[in-house]
């Protein structure tokens, strides 16, 4: 029984409401991004080429044409790349180039996560967003309610499959996700502070053009401006608009005119190179495009979809209120973006995972009793499995029992096995230590706190993914590096020439070049350098289009590929008569 009636589908109690520990949110947000960061080499294909960028930064010194061996690099800006190069030019030397690389991602996951929190508690908060009031009292306060709600949003990010590897790598996606939220958190705080909130959030679009392009800070922009003009009064509605665009575009202008007046024609080129690679970017979709989003999203975005569907349904009287109409905005122009993109990947996939977690945050806490149950219990019955499987396979590995899951294992690692490093069993033992007596208190005890069923997924998943890393990690490495090729190459080359002679590229991606000069020296030749003594070719099964070797006498001296990857075949070649 309430007072009144209110637009508002939850009813929350102060014991549902109750304070998740601090060191419980903060040991999860750094088990999450440290596991699988560090103790491996880069990998392809985006992976590769943001480590190149960084390492290219870093040496040359030059921040503002992002490049690898003197291929400019123009699919995502350089922004996202000068935490990593600063990283690798004060501390490489120290922890190596690779590690130095990748601890920039600690600072932008924790930058996002705080960024979404503040933003949901701000949205929670308000008046329109509150549970309703009890007859006879016991509801959760404004500040403990919102409090919980920005504590269920970052343990949903937490919980979410599509983010884990894209958020590891060395490319610009930890640093969109950061500026995304950053950008949410902006246009939270412009419902109470129009002018503050303008200027954070126009200054996290500008800076998201600088690292990956048109996509997605159009989507957000698209986005921004309703919302901004639903909230306040006309003129203070379209000042705030304004100042929301002006300083996005202060931003991105201010990096071309860098780029212009430091680098001329060069600057200018790479500008319209640039430009061309976000336009074509735009695309209809085909059928196979909307099969593959269909299948990423539905598993990529679990458990987020359901949550948010049941969002927009219950609060459906209160759509047009900020804390759902700023999700769901969100989340229709991402989908669109999603279904303009040239060819999507995992890493678009993963722009669309912000706005579900905005409903799904206001999803979960309206959800009833049984609806919990069952999400716990298919969070329990999941990551169980998982994790059987998980050891019953490393036990395979190692043991040689049952044969037929060895027999599988081995196919996946193409027959390498690593030595047992019991260092890392001993973390992926602890990790599933604590997860199995998560569960035992779970069946055991009965807590009211709405945080539990996404504090148990997100534990679930964390605990998988710091075990998967500790059991496997090398033989992933050894499966899908390039270092062992790229010194098998060098070793060719100071062998039938001079160490530092110059190589050509043919079919090489920027990603190749980037593993190639970094794990074995390379010196690949500038665009207008074509007499090289030695040519690197990559061919891959199955295409026609990169048969054919560099114009000239040539002579076949090596080939080889990455360890259970030969339909990706690397060839060196000598010049004949050399």
């Amino acid at each position: 029984m309430v007072f009144a009636e209110r637009p508002s589908p939850a009813r929350v109690s102060a014991a549902a409401a109750a304070k998740l520990p601090r060191a419980v949110l903060l040991a999860l947000i750094v088990a999450y991004i440290v596991s699988g960061l560090f103790g491996r080499d880069p990998w392809q294909e985006d992976d590769a080429t943001g480590f190149g960028v960084m390492w290219t930064m870093a040496r040359a010194g030059d921040w503002l044409l992002p490049s690898v061996a003197g291929r400019a690099v123009v699919d995502d800006g350089p922004l996202a790349f000068w935490p990593g190069a600063a990283s690798i030019a004060l501390a490489g030397g120290a922890i190596g180039d690779v590690a130095a690389a990748r601890l920039p991602n600690i600072l932008w996951f924790f930058a996002a996560t705080g960024a979404l929190w503040y933003a949901m508690l701000r949205l929670a908060r308000r008046a329109e967003a509150q549970p309703v009031a009890f007859a006879f009292g016991g509801e959760a306060t404004s500040r403990d309610y919102g409090r919980m709600v920005a504590d269920v949003a970052v343990l949903l990010v937490l919980a979410t499959i599509g983010p884990v590897v894209s958020l590891h790598e060395t490319t610009s996606a930890p640093a969109v996700f950061a500026l995304s939220c950053l950008a949410v958190f902006g246009l939270a705080l412009s419902l109470e502070r129009p002018g503050a909130g303008a200027i954070v959030a126009g200054g996290a679009l500008g800076l998201l053009v600088l690292a990956r392009g048109a996509q997605p800070s159009l989507w957000l922009a698209l986005a921004a401006l309703p919302l901004l003009a639903c909230t306040q009064a006309p003129r203070v509605r379209l000042q705030a608009s304004a100042v929301l665009l002006a300083v996005a575009s202060a931003i991105v202008g201010g990096w071309i005119a860098a780029l212009v007046l430091r680098h001329g024609d060069a600057g200018s080129s790479y500008l319209f190179d640039w430009t061309g690679r976000q336009l074509r970017a735009f695309a209809l979709p085909t059928t196979v495009d909307l099969t593959w989003l269909l299948r990423a999203l539905a598993w990529q975005a679990w458990p987020l979809w359901p949550l948010a569907a049941w969002a927009l349904y219950a609060w459906r009287h209160a759509a047009r209120r900020p804390h759902i109409a700023l999700g769901a905005l969100l989340l229709a122009t991402h989908a669109v973006g999603l279904l303009f993109t040239e060819s999507p990947s995992s890493e678009d996939v993963v722009h669309i995972v912000l706005p579900l977690v905005l409903l799904a945050a206001f999803g979960a806490v309206t959800l009833r009793r049984a609806a919990e149950n069952v999400m716990d219990w298919f969070a329990i019955t999941a990551f169980c499995l998982s994790a059987i499987a998980l050891w019953a396979y490393f036990f395979a590995m190692h043991a040689g029992v049952p044969p037929k899951m060895t027999r599988s294992v081995l196919r996946l690692t193409a027959g390498y096995v690593p030595p047992l490093d019991w260092a890392q069993v001993a973390v992926a033992a602890v990790a599933t230590g604590f997860w199995v007596a998560l569960v035992l208190w779970r069946v055991r005890r009965h807590s009211g706190a709405l945080w539990r069923g996404p504090a148990l997924a997100a534990t679930g998943l964390v605990t998988l993914w710091v075990a998967f890393v500790s059991l496997f990690l090398g033989t992933v490495d050894h499966r899908r590096s390039f270092a062992q090729v790229a010194r098998s190459v060098a070793s060719e080359i100071a062998r039938h020439g001079q160490p530092d002679d110059c190589v050509l590229a043919q079919h090489l991606r920027a990603s190749h070049l980037a593993v190639f000069a970094y794990h074995g020296g390379l010196r690949f030749a500038s665009s207008a350098q074509r007499d090289c003594a030695f040519a690197l070719q990559r061919d891959v099964a199955g295409s026609l289009l990169d048969d054919a070797p560099p114009p000239g006498q040539w002579s076949e001296i090596w080939q080889g590929h990455r360890p259970g990857l030969d339909h990706e075949v690397i060839r060196l070649y000598r010049r004949a008569g050399d």
